[in-house]
């Protein structure tokens, strides 16, 4: 846009109203997308799983796990809690609590046998590693359910 057609837009106002319905529309895709609405929502969540999405959101690891654990290039944390998990040595090990706290502080400690790629280091402190264990949980379903 020249600064001939800018003055234009502002001596009229024209630029001022298509910016702020511009907003006005983001904005309400927005709050659509947060109120959920279809049956992709995905669970509910705790407290502690809420805050543990937030902490995988902005610490990187929905890069790999996905923005909802789905996975990607890092395995799914859909149904991971409790899980039978394959390592690459060939031996097995439940996704319990000492599990997960593991994986997630000792990326090396426990390499799953289908992932080549190994989770990098991190600076989670242990109460954030305990909200990402619950954002793992809640995207769980109970034993038996």
């Amino acid at each position: 846009m020249t600064s001939r057609q800018l003055t234009a837009q502002r001596r009229t106002g024209r630029g001022r109203q298509g910016c702020a319905s511009g907003v006005l529309i983001v904005g309400l895709a927005l709050f659509a997308g947060a109120c959920g609405g279809g049956s992709d929502a995905g669970p509910t969540l705790s407290a502690a799983g809420e805050s543990g999405k937030r902490i995988a959101l902005s610490s990187g690891c929905a890069g790999c796990h996905g923005t909802d654990g789905k996975g990607g290039v890092g395995p799914t944390w859909v149904g991971l809690a409790g899980s039978e998990r394959v390592l690459q040595d060939g031996s097995t090990v439940i996704a319990d609590d000492a599990y997960l706290v593991r994986a997630i502080a000792e990326p090396g400690a426990d390499l799953l046998a289908d992932y080549r790629l190994q989770m990098p280091q991190n600076r989670l402190s242990d109460d954030d590693i305990a909200d990402v264990i619950a954002f793992i949980k809640d995207l769980s379903p109970p034993a038996g359910g």
